[in-house]
This record gives C-alpha cells, sequence and structure tokens, in this order.
C-alpha cells in the first residue's frame, strides 16, 4: 500500500510501507521512518480537517500539536502559512515546543527571514506558552538573533518571568548601548526578581573613545595657584608703569 510521506524540509513521497520502513530524504538527507497504519489515518483525518475552515485549521493545529511527531510537523507548517491568526499561533507555538524538528524549522524561517521575531513572540505570548522566555533567551545567546531582532524581543523577555532572560538582558544591554533605553524598561518590569533589575552596567555608561579618568595624574591648580603665576607679572608692569612716570 502506497503511503504518503512529507519531510519537514518540503520533499514529498510516496513509499511502499510494505517494500521501505525506513529511507534518507533525497532533499536534506533526514532519516525517515515511513509512519504506521494508526498514524497515517491520523495525519489523513488532520489533513481532511484542515479544509474546513477556519474552525477546522484551529482543531487540526491542536491535534497536530498533541500529536508532537516529526510526520506532524509538514501539517504544523501548513498551519502557520494559513493566515488563520489563532491557527498561525497554535502552529508555531507546537513547534516551538518540539525540540528537534519542529524548532529547526522555526530557526530556518527566522534565519531566512521568513519569520520575523515580532510575530513569533506575538504567538507565544498569546497561547501564554510560559517556556518561551527560556526559548528567546537561548536564541540570543547562540548568537542566532540580530540587534533589531534583539530590540523586538526584549518587551516580551521583560514580562517573561524568566531569571534567565533578565540576565540575557543585562547582557545585551552592555552589548548594545544604543538599546539602553529599549532593554532598560524591560528590566524595570522584573524588578520582582530582582531589585537590581534595570540598573545601568558601568561598562555601559563609559562613551566609545573617551578615556577614562588617570587616577594618578597630578591635579589641576586652582585660582589661587593661577594667581600666584601672575604675581611676577603684575609686579613687573607696576615697575614699567612707576619708570614712564618719573
Amino acid at each position: 500500500m502506497t503511503v504518503y510521506v512529507e519531510c519537514i524540509c518540503g520533499k514529498k513521497y510516496e513509499i511502499d510501507r510494505s517494500q521501505v520502513e525506513q529511507f534518507d530524504c533525497a532533499g536534506c538527507g533526514r532519516s525517515l521512518h515511513v509512519p504506521d497504519e494508526k498514524l497515517e489515518q491520523k495525519l489523513l483525518q488532520i489533513r481532511a480537517r484542515m479544509k474546513e475552515g477556519e474552525p477546522g485549521m484551529r482543531d487540526a493545529m491542536n491535534q497536530a500539536a498533541a500529536l508532537r511527531n516529526f510526520h506532524a510537523v509538514p501539517l504544523l507548517k501548513e498551519g502557520a502559512a494559513s493566515g488563520m491568526r489563532e491557527s498561525v499561533n497554535i502552529a508555531l507555538t507546537a513547534m516551538v515546543d518540539f525540540p528537534g524538528p519542529g524548532r529547526e524549522v522555526i530557526l530556518e524561517w527566522v534565519k531566512s527571514g521568513a519569520l520575523s521575531m515580532s510575530r513569533l513572540v506575538s504567538a507565544l505570548r498569546e497561547q501564554k506558552y510560559e517556556a518561551g522566555g527560556d526559548y528567546i533567551s537561548e536564541l540570543i545567546e547562540t548568537g542566532t538573533l540580530k540587534e533589531n531582532q534583539i530590540a523586538e524581543v526584549a518587551p516580551y523577555l521583560g514580562d517573561s518571568n524568566s531569571l534567565r532572560a533578565l540576565e540575557v538582558l543585562r547582557a545585551a544591554r552592555e552589548r548594545f548601548p544604543n538599546l539602553g533605553g529599549l532593554l532598560d524598561d524591560a528590566m524595570m518590569r522584573m524588578k520582582h526578581l530582582d531589585e537590581n533589575a534595570g540598573a545601568i552596567p558601568e561598562s555601559a555608561k563609559r562613551i566609545p573613545g573617551r578615556e577614562a579618568p588617570d587616577a594618578d595624574a597630578p591635579a589641576k591648580k586652582g585660582c589661587l595657584g593661577l594667581l600666584l603665576a601672575l604675581l611676577p607679572l603684575v609686579g613687573m608692569l607696576a615697575a614699567v608703569v612707576m619708570w614712564v612716570t618719573r
């Protein structure tokens, strides 16, 4: 019997289950397992539900998310591209919540620009995904996000109630002084986690290109020193005036 198999990279196959149980994807090289009959029927049911308008798509995404299975990820990808806000939120959050295949797709979309960080954190926020702060923090820690993307996620991290997110914001504050106001505001929301949250790091107060004062440099002379230095000149002027008036 022919079985429909789709890889998360987008390649699609029709495989005879009686002949093949596992094969390598010609597109990405991943090792693909042919779904058993029970899983195949469930996937077909979900696909049929996806065609039943917005309520059907929403229900289908919840079912696909509950599977937490490699073969459900292509369905979640379709849901994420559906343009139906709630279904998109469910699909994106489900992929973030599925380490490995799901997160690989999210990472690919973020790096390629196909998925903006503002849209991703909006989905995580609306789905009230508790582990979202740690996931976004990981993207920053691994250098995946650029400065403008960090600016997009800062408010979300500030509301995440995550100590890890707080430390990530502090590190970003030192690394990206241009984002100072935005990052400070995000950290101020985390005062309940650390009373020092939002305090500007000393290193961030330094102005690039300006050296710190040298502690060993001699102190500048005050006004008294200046007056003493002028006294000889005043005396010379007085002597000249007296000589002229003789």
